[in-house]
């Protein structure tokens, strides 16, 4: 942890600005959106690993729980599909429970149904023993973006394996090489009420301001941004702005993430997270 995130948070807040939950986006803070490339690695056998169960997936939506306890792993055949093939287990793949879930009485034949366990129990074990490439490429991707990359491509030395990408679309914006603080992290303080949020430049870890969410019984209804004492080039509205881009990273991560799982299962990345300009 650094020691912009140990330092104590502010007592006074009268000269912050509250904005309530309904507002905090405005559209005038808006970054517009980016088309961005993101290359992965997966092993060979991803190639081919859905080819048996492609025809039953015709737009197909891949969900990815590992859990510390019980982990599963979802298909939907297409976004509102009234079907839902499962496998959940503790432990260990081998033992999970197979099941499909539908309205429809016989979404599948016995054939096909043993087809989808195959491939999703394959799937699985693919994707636990990734967990950590999966993890590394989805910081890969962020932060390629975030420096303004259009294409962010595998390291050289990454293991051997097909490369194969995605577009995605997302309003995470390139630094702005003029600003006094291009780079601009939101992070949570050490140790406090989880409902602060500080701003940090990154080059010079440098404390930029502070974001208090304003909430009534758990429900947040505005949130407050302060700008620190002694800095004097940032303003609320920068604070917002920063914030939203802090949201934006964070889809992207979702997003990224999605992507190569379904590319490791042997599938397309998803509509869902698909970008076509």
């Amino acid at each position: 942890m650094t020691d912009s995130t140990r330092r104590p948070l502010p007592d006074d807040m009268s000269r912050a600005v509250t904005v309530r939950r309904d507002d905090d986006l405005a559209p005038s803070l808006a970054s517009p959106w980016r088309e961005v490339t993101v290359s992965f690695v997966v092993p060979t056998a991803s190639a081919r690993a859905a080819d048996a169960v492609r025809p039953l997936l015709p737009e197909p939506e891949l969900h990815w729980a590992p859990g510390l306890r019980r982990g599963t792993l979802a298909v939907l055949p297409h976004p509102a599909a009234l079907t839902r093939v499962l496998l959940s287990g503790e432990w260990s793949i081998a033992a999970a429970d197979f099941a499909v879930h539908s309205l429809d009485a016989d979404p599948y034949t016995e054939g096909e149904q043993a087809a989808l366990e195959d491939w999703l129990r394959g799937t699985a074990t693919r994707l636990h023993l990734l967990d950590g490439a999966v993890a590394t490429a989805v910081s890969r991707v962020d932060a390629d973006v975030t420096d303004g990359l259009d294409d962010s491509a595998p390291p050289a030395g990454t293991p051997d394996g097909l490369v194969v990408r995605a577009t995605l679309g997302t309003r995470v914006a390139a630094p702005d090489p003029g600003a006094a603080h291009p780079r601009v992290d939101v992070r949570l303080p050490d140790g406090a009420d989880p409902g602060w949020e500080v701003f940090v430049d990154v080059a010079t870890s440098e404390r930029l301001g502070f974001r208090r969410t304003l909430d009534d019984d758990g429900e947040p209804y505005a949130f407050s941004y302060l700008v620190a004492d002694h800095v004097d080039d940032v303003s609320p509205d920068d604070l917002r702005r920063w914030h939203d881009q802090h949201i934006h990273r964070q889809l992207l991560a979702d997003d990224t993430r999605q992507a190569y799982v379904h590319l490791l299962a042997g599938l397309e990345a998803p509509v869902s997270v698909t970008y076509s300009g």
